[in-house]
């Protein structure tokens, strides 16, 4: 919708939108005339949470959003329910102590019941109780309708201590600010600065609720690890004073170096053994038979020992850069050794057998006696290193053992007392936490009698009235615009009907509109030049439209139409055309009672009369001039008068007497096309008048007769789907 015409519709309804403001300006001051004036008592909270002024112990830097988050939290503790009602038992003790002057006085109207001396000295302790706790009262309590019966009585519900209240942070400070209104400065301040004593005692038992919860917790969890750190240290304690040995790794040390000793002292013997069993085979095969040595074995004897050697020698070195460590490489050089021990043996006894050649039977024998001996005493010997080596093992063993539960118990401990370590840190944490738990919150000032009222709100209010009522009232006219589907404008025509549209005319007071005044002088009314203005437009409009027979007719009755004919009529014929107005609207033959200026000798359209041509062609048409009168005398009483003059200049207009017939039905014994394309002779044009089209059919039984079709809307009018039939029509015939 065109916002201008939506501005326009709003200055036609001025008077209306502006009355509204004005009847509520007067409601609102009428209503709060009896309202009282209220006095604001004010104190504030130091936070300390944009400071530095409270105990710290981190080295947390200052955080705009982390500041923000604690004062939102801060208000919403602030705002709590359990503060309200801990404030309202502070002012019923108040009221209720004979010692104190009371701030409300229970209306015995309103609140006839009375109380006994016992009944508030009951309450009075309760009271006390419940702010000594902090507590609410509890719905199933038995002493509950008494607590709210005097609450009620003197006025001190949630909702008066609720809505009392103002608590917000002063605007980039580190204040919180808390406001009371009430009727008496006095209950003012003494609401502020009881609340604040009991926010600061509420706010300091939560907080020390929640750290002693953390301190108890880490009191219990350094106990548990102090216990488990002593039963592991005792653990250790008595393995070290139950193991013989100071040191382990000396000890080890020692005892793996006397294994070595041994193993090389028995393979030696071994070896000793070996060489010794060796030669008493050669002494014994000596004494069997002499025989010769072969050279070229004790050649090749001597090259593999030689080469055994190399091989030991290249082990060897590699076994001690591994740190003697390495156990395949021990006992590859333990094989080494035996071999080579076995070449020597064999070397050995090879030159024994060439030294027994030059021996005798009885020296060889001796010799054999000697060698066993020495075999024996060597064999003993390997018993006892064996026997030592053994033991020697076995002690290693145990101190291995040892070692490793030592090394499992050490790390037992030390593990035990870091989680020791920390439960303290965490302990002492908490503990400083508990010790500033309340922080900096403080009330910086205690709140005082205000001297003087809140300035009155009434102003305010009728502000408020005056532009809410304006709004609404404008918010109203524009929705009736809006769901309004009626033709107001030009465009919205053009959106909803889709024919073309030749002009529009404004709603003007027709009964006091004077066409002769109108076009003869400028008129003092804008309205009346812009309807003039849009006449000449449609004149233009016709006189383009290159026809000469024009049907006027509408969807509805009441739309306009004979009005339009008149008008269109008249603007024609201040340019000098001749115009004939026919009035074909049967059913309401308004144009013929409005201007048709005799009716004497009269002959209406709807008789049966018979025009040919040439009787057409006899038809005058008379003029009439600014008399009525005169044109009624100067009518021959002999002539037919089917046209008959109007008071209007060259405005001429053939009645009808009214009826039901249609126009086929009158017609239909006549050529009325022969009758029309007759008169369009002698005018230059022909306005027809046609029934409403949803109602009837007259209209369309007119089109053939008609150049063109001028359909009339109402502004009112909207379109809904009757219309929607009439309009395809009109569209068929554009």
């Amino acid at each position: 919708m065109d916002i201008l015409y939506l501005l326009t519709v709003l200055w036609r309804k001025k008077w209306v939108i502006l009355l509204l403001p004005v009847i509520s300006v007067i409601g609102t001051y009428l209503l709060t005339s009896n309202i009282a004036s209220d006095y604001r008592a004010t104190s504030q909270l130091a936070t300390g949470f944009t400071t530095d002024e409270g105990v710290s112990f981190t080295d947390e830097l200052y955080n705009p959003r982390t500041a923000d988050m604690k004062f939102s939290n801060l208000l919403s503790t602030m705002n709590s329910s359990i503060l309200f009602n801990l404030v309202s038992y502070r002012l019923m003790l108040h009221d209720i102590d004979s010692s104190n002057t009371n701030f409300i006085r229970p209306d015995e109207n309103t609140h006839p019941k009375d109380f006994s001396a016992v009944q508030i000295e009951q309450a009075q302790s309760i009271f006390e109780k419940k702010l000594l706790h902090q507590k609410p009262i509890v719905i199933n309590e038995p002493n509950t309708p008494l607590l709210r019966d005097l609450l009620v009585a003197y006025g001190y519900t949630f909702p008066f201590v609720r809505n009392g209240f103002e608590i917000n942070r002063v605007p980039n400070t580190d204040y919180i600010q808390v406001s009371f209104f009430s009727h008496d400065p006095h209950l003012s301040a003494f609401a502020v600065n009881a609340y604040c004593e009991e926010f600061l005692k509420y706010y300091a038992m939560t907080k020390l609720e929640t750290s002693g919860e953390s301190v108890a917790f880490f009191k219990n969890l350094v106990e548990s690890k102090k216990s488990e750190l002593e039963d592991k240290s005792e653990a250790l304690k008595v393995f070290r004073s139950n193991s013989s040995f100071v040191n382990i790794e000396s000890q080890s040390e020692s005892q793996l170096n006397q294994i070595y000793g041994l193993e090389e002292q028995r393979d030696q013997i071994n070896s000793n053994i070996y060489g010794l069993k060796l030669s008493l085979a050669s002494l014994k095969e000596a004494l069997n038979s002499y025989g010769s040595t072969d050279d070229s074995g004790s050649t090749a004897a001597n090259q593999r020992v030689i080469d055994l050697k190399n091989k030991i020698d290249d082990i060897n070195r590699r076994f001690i850069g591994s740190g003697s460590t390495d156990p395949d490489l021990l006992d590859s050089l333990n094989l080494l050794r035996q071999q080579q021990r076995m070449e020597l043996s064999l070397l050995e006894n090879k030159r024994n057998v060439a030294q027994t050649k030059g021996m005798s039977t009885s020296e060889i024998r001796e010799a054999i006696r000697n060698t066993e001996i020495e075999i024996r005493v060597e064999e003993s010997k390997v018993n006892q290193v064996n026997s030592k080596l053994y033991n020697t093992r076995g002690g290693l063993t145990g101190y291995a053992s040892s070692k490793a539960m030592m090394t499992s118990l050490e790390r037992d401990v030390n593990v035990a007392s870091d989680e020791y370590l920390s439960a303290v840190e965490k302990l002492n944490e908490a503990q400083n936490r508990l010790m500033a738990s309340a922080g900096s919150l403080r009330q910086t000032f205690q709140a005082t009698p205000p001297a003087s009222p809140e300035p009155s709100k009434r102003i305010m209010y009728l502000a408020l009235a005056a532009v809410a009522s304006l709004g609404i009232g404008v918010f109203t006219f524009i929705v009736i615009e809006l769901l309004d589907t009626s033709l107001k404008t030009p465009d919205q025509f053009q959106r909803t009907v889709g024919l073309p549209l030749a002009g529009s005319l404004i709603n003007v007071d027709v009964k006091r509109l004077n066409f002769s005044n109108l076009f003869a002088i400028k008129q003092k009314d804008h309205k009346l030049e812009v309807f003039k203005h849009y006449l000449r437009k449609i004149r233009y409009e016709i006189e383009n439209s290159q026809g000469k027979i024009f049907l006027v007719t509408s969807l509805r009755e009441q739309e306009g139409k004979t009005f339009v004919v008149f008008a269109l009529a008249y603007v024609l014929a201040l340019v000098k055309k001749k115009v004939l107005i026919i009035d074909t609207n049967f059913k309401n033959n308004d144009l013929t009672r409005w201007l048709a200026t005799t009716q004497k000798q009269a002959k209406l359209l709807d008789q049966k009369l018979e025009y040919s041509s040439k009787e057409v062609s006899k038809l005058k048409v008379y003029q009439s001039d600014e008399h009525a009168q005169q044109v009624k005398d100067d009518i021959p009483e002999d002539e037919p008068d089917l046209i008959l003059p109007t008071k209007y200049k060259n405005i001429s207009i053939i009645g009808n007497g009214g009826g039901n017939a249609s126009p086929e039905e009158i017609f239909n014994t006549r050529n009325f096309h022969a009758f029309i394309q007759g008169l369009s002779k002698k005018f230059d044009y022909i306005l027809l008048e046609g029934a409403a089209l949803n109602e009837y059919s007259d209209s369309k039984e007119l089109v053939k007769y008609v150049d063109k079709i001028i359909p009339v809307f109402s502004a009112q009018s909207s379109i809904k789907q009757l219309d929607r039939e009439s309009l395809d029509y009109l569209e068929s015939q554009s």
